[in-house]
This record gives C-alpha cells, structure tokens and sequence, in this order.
C-alpha cells in the first residue's frame, strides 16, 4: 500500500505507523529512493563533519542491486550499482533531512561502521524522565517483508500472541491472544505458558543449537512448517499440539457487543488494530449497533493495540464523542523538525480532508455527506498494557485534550507520541521518527506511556484517571469476569477503582538501575546473564513492530544491542 505525498514518501500502515497520513507541503531536498528512477550521478563521498548533501544525491545506488519488479507491487526496481558506503551515505542524508532530533545526532564517519551498526547509532543519545532512550523506534526492515506485510495484509505464523515475563533462562511466555480463524484458536488456551518446542526446554535451555530450532519455530516466515508445542494451562495441566505455519490474515475488531448492567447498557469493543480498511467498515457498523442499543458507557479495549492510521482512530474518536463535542478540534498536531515545518499539520477529529482511500488502501465508506454513527459519550473506559501504542495513545490522548473524561485501566502504555514516514532504499526500509503529535490542547508528552492513576498529581497530563491493574490471564477476553474488563464495570457501577486494585498494582515505569530495562530485557553491559539469548524483540519492540495484525519476530540483537 503505497501513496506518494509532496515529500513523496511511502506511508506503512504498521502497528508502529503513528500516523499513516497524507502531508501538505514539502522540501525539494527530500527525494524518495523509491520513486527516484533516474538518480543524480554521485559527487561526493568524502566524509566532512557535518557537512551533507541532499539523500537524491545517494538513492538507490546500490552494493547489491534488485533487478526487475517487486512481485507484490508491480513496481520496477528503482536499483543502480553502487556501494555500501553510498548506502550509508544515503542513511546520513536522509536523518539530516528528516528526523525530528536530528540536532542530537553525532555525525561521525560512515566509513567506519557497517550497514545497520551504522543506522543504529543514527538517533537521540537523550534519555526520558524515567532513564529510557528518548528513542525506542529507530530500525530497518527488508523491504519485501513490509511489502508482504502491508500490500497483502497478512504474514505467517500461528496467529499466537505471548506476554513475555522473560527472554533468559528460566525464561516466561504467556500466552495473552490468539488470532481468530486459526488452527491455534481450537488447540491452544489464552494464558497457557509455553514449555518446550519439538522436545527442547524452552524454559532453561543455553545451547545455541536448541536456541536456533526455538527461533526457527517462532520466527517462521513461510507456510507449512510443523512443530510440537507443549504448553501448561492457566491450571498446570500440560498439553502438547502440532501447530503449522499459515498465512495469518488479522482481524482488527475481534469482539464488539453490548452489555447489560444495573446501571445501563455498556458498549464493548476489544480493537488490535487501526491498521486496515476493515476497521472503518466494522466500527461503523459496531457503533450503528450502539447507537440502537443505546448504550450509556463504552469500555474500548485497546491492550493489544499497536496503533496504525491517525485517521482511522480519529474517526473512533468522533463516534466516541460525537459532533458536538468535536467539531472545531484537533485530533492531532503533527510536528516536524524546523527544516520540514511546512509539513507541520493538524488533523481533525473526522478529518474530511483526508482522503482516505489512499490511506487505507481502499474505497473509503466515507463519502460527502455521510454522517458517521456516535454515542455522544463524555466518559469512556480504555483498557491498556505495554502494547498499547501510537494511535491508540492519541486516540486518549485526544479525547483528554477535548475534556472526554478517560478511565484508563490496565497498565501504562507504550509512550509513543511519535511518527514516520519510511523509506526504502536498496531493498531495506528505512524507519526513523520524523514528527511528534499534540492534542487540542497542545500536549503530547508521554514518551514514558500514558499512566493509569487513582489520584493523578497536578501537573503531570501524562498521568490519566484510572486503574493499574495487571493481566492475569484467567479468563477469555470478553468475558464479564476478565480482570481488566471486570475493573471497568466495577468502576462503572462505583465511580472508584475495586479493591484488586491494590493486590494487582503495577509497579510502573521502575527505573533502569537493576540489571535488566523495564522490559525486562538484560540491559546493554549487564552482567546478569552472558549466556545465549532467545533471538527475539523486547515486548516494547514487539507492540510498536508487531501487534496482533502481525504476528512475526524480529532480531532484537539488530534493534538495541540487547544480546
């Protein structure tokens, strides 16, 4: 799915893509490699300190040039000869042009790294209030994957989502989700906890070769791979399955239904992706439904979450709150660096300018004078973890900034007020955070997430009325006793939090001064654990990367040094 916009860039509607949106304006000095078909010959590739030409300068000028099409989109292959070091020169460039911290970056010379060691250190050196890196979003992928990804909306696995207590030995997986439509749904239970793959403790082992089968499991990227899992239910009790690689098609709106209570009816959404033109459709007609329900609360279950189109979640947003309360206001200001301030925009909640068939890769259901079904709601209940991202943060985020009142339950977000727009270059694409975003009232400071709390202290807007309150995994989602949905019923019926609150109470954003981050990684020049490491992203990582949409790995060692 790719569109082209005045700085001519490609849009990726990913978990992590914060903003999947069209930008006025532009700078000529921001040519995309992948629309480049006849680049500039190259002049300079003497390293000065902070001296730069233009990125068209280095495009597509390849080590190891493609030749042909891309056999998912058709288009042919921008690719010239080149080098390496043109590719890093390119990197260079383009972070100069675009990356909103570009100031913070220290230029060094690209002679004297590889390819992704060198992209790597491309970003913010600063670190939050809390001593996490300001920038937790930096990293490539191969081009043909995100094409997979985001042309073809699918990518194979087994459609489980875990909860990773811990990656080292005695290593902890949960399982938090399963992807409705596949053959793990019948086979394995939500909060079952994995124990071995094809014989292979998953829990204790260190050998390098059974970490390489695990990673193989896990990491499948083609169809009809077999492997033994063994699992213990939620009540200890093991069971193994031969579960086999599909193609994972997501499904954004798994549940919506109306629920009955004393105090009125509760409308119910549990929502893992802003990321397709499914979504548009399955709201409008969820909230058409409770519309006719006429429900008094909404409970929006963001938990797994990891964002995807503004304009998809602006329009939740709208039916949320309904016209009234929205028109006239910003759903989100995007920001840019001060070279690229004519991109600076804002976006409406139900933004009409949008065009969004060239967003959502597909014909929009909103046509000139369709009236979106709302609620008219000045409270809603959201449910959030960790994985909770990007536009499922705005989508909070703005709806505070327009006085909705928000009772977040859970536990605190990702901390993702950021954006890009990616690009490829010489079959990686390339994503670096280019744009911050702010609500109607100007604040978009979450980058520690957004923090569920009884008592939130004046002052700090990042801190949201609600409940912290862990997972327990106990029953399915949905289900009226679930803890987190429970939590919001309760609070519902008491204008308070239930007493679980204080036995369930997270200990939020701890500081990095143990031996692992607050993801539970080890920490770079830990010494907790020098043995080998599960090849797998922090769960952090995974919301940003891989929502439930996409159910695929990556190599966290590439992304932050953590092995």
């Amino acid at each position: 799915m790719r569109f082209n916009n005045n700085f001519n860039k490609v849009f990726i509607p990913l978990s992590f893509a914060f903003s999947v949106i069209s930008c006025g304006g532009g700078s000529s000095s921001n040519s995309s490699a992948t629309n480049q078909t006849n680049p500039p010959p190259v002049t300079e590739t003497t390293w000065v300190a902070d001296q730069f030409n233009r990125s068209a300068t280095y495009a597509a000028r390849c080590e190891n040039p493609r030749n042909g099409n891309s056999p998912v989109t058709g288009q042919s292959y921008p690719d010239q000869a080149g080098s390496e070091l043109l590719e890093k020169f390119w990197q260079r460039s383009f972070n100069n042009e675009t990356y909103l911290w570009y100031r913070e970056v220290i230029d060094k010379d690209p002679a004297n790294f590889g390819l992704e060691e060198y992209f790597q250190q491309l970003k913010t050196t600063e670190i939050t209030d809390s001593g996490a890196d300001k920038d937790q979003f930096h990293f490539t992928q191969a081009t043909s994957e995100v094409e997979e990804q985001t042309q073809l909306g699918v990518t194979f696995g087994y459609g489980i989502t875990y909860h990773r207590e811990s990656n080292i030995p005695p290593r902890s997986w949960q399982v938090s989700n399963i992807t409705p439509n596949t053959q793990a749904v019948t086979k394995v239970s939500r909060g079952s906890t994995l124990l071995a793959i094809n014989g292979i403790d998953f829990v204790n082992t260190i050998s390098d070769d059974d970490l390489d089968i695990i990673d193989s499991a896990l990491f499948t990227s083609t169809e009809g791979e077999s492997y033994n899992f063994k699992f213990a239910d939620i009540n200890g009790e093991k069971y193994e399955v031969m579960l086999t690689s599909e193609a994972v098609t997501g499904v954004p709106l798994q549940i919506g239904k109306t629920i009955d209570t004393p105090q009125g009816k509760v409308g119910y959404l549990l929502l893992n992706s802003f990321n397709n033109a499914t979504v548009e459709k399955d709201l409008y007609e969820q909230f058409t439904q409770f519309e006719q329900d006429n429900i008094t609360d909404l409970v929006v279950d963001l938990r797994y979450n990891g964002g995807g189109y503004l304009a998809l979640s602006s329009q939740l947003a709208y039916m949320v709150a309904g016209s009234s309360a929205t028109t006239g206001k910003i759903y989100d200001r995007l920001v840019y660096n001060d070279k690229l301030s004519g991109q600076n925009e804002s976006i409406g909640f139900l933004d009409t300018t949008l065009d969004l068939r060239r967003l959502i890769g597909g014909d929009s259901i909103i046509t000139a004078g369709l009236e979106l079904p709302s609620v008219n709601l000045s409270r809603v209940y959201v449910l959030t973890t960790g994985s909770s991202c990007s536009a499922s943060e705005s989508f909070m985020n703005s709806l505070i900034g327009i006085d909705v009142e928000v009772i977040q339950i859970g536990e605190t977000t990702c901390g993702k007020p950021y954006g890009f727009v990616s690009e490829d270059n010489c079959g990686l694409t390339y994503f670096t955070v280019q744009f911050k975003g702010e609500n109607n009232k100007g604040f978009g400071d979450y980058a520690d997430g957004l923090v569920p709390k009884q008592l939130p202290e004046a002052g700090k807007q990042y801190q949201v009325q609600g409940c912290p309150i862990a997972e327990d995994y106990l029953h399915p989602l949905g289900d009226e006793q679930e803890i987190l949905l429970s939590s919001a019923l309760y609070y519902q019926a008491n204008n308070s939090c239930p007493e679980i609150m204080e036995a369930s109470a997270l200990k939020l954003r701890p500081s990095n001064s143990a031996g692992t981050d607050e993801h539970g990684l080890i920490k770079n020049g830990a010494n907790d654990y020098d043995g080998p490491k599960l090849n797998v992203r922090s769960p952090l990582q995974d919301a940003i990367i891989n929502d439930i949409y996409f159910d695929k790995f990556r190599n966290i060692n590439k992304l932050n040094n953590d092995g």
